[in-house]
């Protein structure tokens, strides 16, 4: 295994690591795979989960690349050019070209944590070269069985008394009648956007077509997700109901970690989480190699 520290995209203001395995398994690599940031968090990701990532993808011959977006980590401000989103994508997609130039590859998977799923999946959208895409806690749609789990675990939860009441209580304080502010507090007092947030969740009709979309180009999506949103995301089965009636919940893998939080912060979970993108990893590299073998 080799690393390098890499600078590219637009005046070379994006910085990364390129891993690539040892040249006796080079030929192996049919892919690569990109990693970046989760939120905000450096490109070595919560727990350097990505570092652990790349060593061990090495070892199996898959290069990858991890690096910060725009505006995060050790990479440069971007231009302005470009919205939030769509500079995402851009440099995911620069990230690509730097990792075809160094491995000499056309095929890429993404893996991407929180908003990097959602920049991992406008990218894959975006550029025919991703044939995988893996989101952990990722868009999350609930059903009419979520809800009923959720208020079925509050009802089992103790003190139940005190909190109904306090819920009252503040609703009872929200309907009351405020002061006006100030007129120069009132635009101070609305949230503003920030960054590292997606601020845009498409519905689950606009989201089931994007990943029609992706599996029709024959992209290998799965999907992760852990405990740590139980109010939205709360049984195994979820991302199947939601998307049977679209035809694509038995195209999709979808694993439900309910002990997990949204970083894998126990040791454990980290482990689980790791071998699930391995796994897919090698499902992954054995069908791109299959369809190498099969093309004409």
């Amino acid at each position: 295994m080799t690393e390098r520290s890499v600078t590219f995209g637009a005046d070379d203001g994006l910085v990364g690591t390129i891993t690539l395995p040892q040249p006796e398994h080079a030929q192996a690599a049919a892919i690569g795979l990109v990693l970046f940031n989760a939120g905000m968090v450096h490109r070595v990701g919560p727990h350097r989960i990505n570092v652990r990532l790349a060593r061990a993808l090495a070892s199996r011959g898959i290069p990858s690349i991890r690096f910060d977006l725009a505006g995060h980590g050790d990479s440069a401000r971007p231009s302005g050019q470009h919205s939030f989103e769509q500079q995402a994508v851009v440099d995911v997609r620069a990230a690509m070209d730097a990792l075809a130039s160094a491995a000499h590859l056309d095929r890429f998977a993404i893996f991407g944590h929180c908003s990097g799923a959602y920049h991992g999946y406008a990218a894959a959208l975006a550029d025919e070269r991703v044939v995988g895409l893996l989101m952990f806690d990722a868009y999350r749609y609930p059903t009419l069985k979520t809800h009923a789990y959720h208020y079925l675990k509050a009802l089992r939860q103790p003190h139940l008394t005190r909190r109904v009441l306090g819920f009252l209580r503040r609703g009872v304080a929200r309907a009351a009648p405020r002061r006006h502010a100030p007129a120069g507090r009132v635009a101070a007092e609305h949230p503003v956007p920030e960054l590292g947030r997606v601020n845009f969740i498409p519905s689950k009709e606009v989201f089931a077509e994007g990943l029609k979309m992706l599996l029709g180009r024959g992209v290998n999506v799965a999907m992760i997700y852990s405990g740590g949103e139980i109010r939205h995301y709360n049984y195994r089965r979820q991302f199947h109901d939601t998307f049977a009636p679209f035809g694509i919940a038995d195209r999709i893998t979808a694993t439900f970690l309910p002990d997990s939080d949204h970083q894998a912060s126990a040791l454990a979970d980290q482990a689980e989480l790791m071998r699930l993108i391995l796994a897919w990893s090698g499902e992954l590299l054995a069908g791109v190699g299959t369809a190498a073998a099969t093309s004409p």
